[in-house]
């Protein structure tokens, strides 16, 4: 697994990842600050408070907003952009290897929206977890995990196998693809790293993906 990192990490410096790096950075900063407008706007409408207490509460709940939802934002930007980070990996590191199925923009957004309403509910759900800190971080690290470890497994999956295959592999090796999510969803809360976290889970997952499809029985197996 910290093979398949470095592997991602690595290809920071290819010129088709570092465009989507760009594109990735502006989305969450256009998120961001949509959100800190947002709550200025209704601490300021809704409170009656504005000046450098507005600014500071405004920040605090773009804050605590972000950190909760930062995972459906993660999943919206891969559904969008998965096509070209998986095209650019496999390009680099599997070369000739057969990806015989499509998988349209409008199935990749309707599973980027149903995924995005049930991370949102799951981590509403989570919140009075607050309260006891360490229960919380087990708990939502593992939600998220197992949401964004479904998520991005099915990116590469979906384009290399059937999906009836691709969904049976994942129960069959359902606790590594978890783990690899609940290291995307750590990327995701890193500050400053988390605004190509999107990116870099893509990537990440296509290598952890490539590493157990290859060692399955013949008929998983598309070369």
């Amino acid at each position: 697994m910290l093979q398949a990192l470095s592997l991602a990490f690595g290809q920071l410096s290819d010129p088709r990842i570092q465009k989507l790096i760009l594109i990735s950075i502006l989305f969450a900063v256009a998120t961001f600050a949509g959100l800190y407008f947002a709550a200025d706007y209704a601490f300021s409408a809704f409170f009656n408070v504005d000046g450098w207490l507005g600014a500071l509460l405004s920040g605090a709940g773009t804050f605590l907003f972000a950190w909760f939802t930062f995972p459906i934002v993660m999943a919206t930007f891969a559904a969008l952009f998965a096509d070209q980070v998986i095209d650019a990996v496999m390009a680099r590191h599997y070369p000739g290897r057969a990806m015989p199925f499509k998988v349209s923009i409008l199935e990749m957004v309707l599973d980027g929206l149903k995924l995005a309403g049930i991370a949102f509910v799951a981590n509403v759900l989570t919140l009075p977890l607050l309260f006891f800190p360490p229960v919380y971080a087990c708990v939502a690290y593992g939600v998220n995990g197992y949401l964004l470890g479904r998520e991005y497994y099915e990116m590469p999956a979906f384009r290399r196998l059937p999906r009836a295959e691709a969904k049976a592999l994942f129960e069959r090796r359902r606790a590594k693809f978890v783990l690899a999510g609940v290291g995307i969803a750590f990327l995701g809360t890193i500050p400053f790293l988390n605004l190509i976290a999107p990116v870099i889970g893509i990537a990440f997952m296509v290598h952890i993906f490539e590493s157990v499809v290859n060692l399955e029985p013949r008929p998983a197996r598309i070369n």
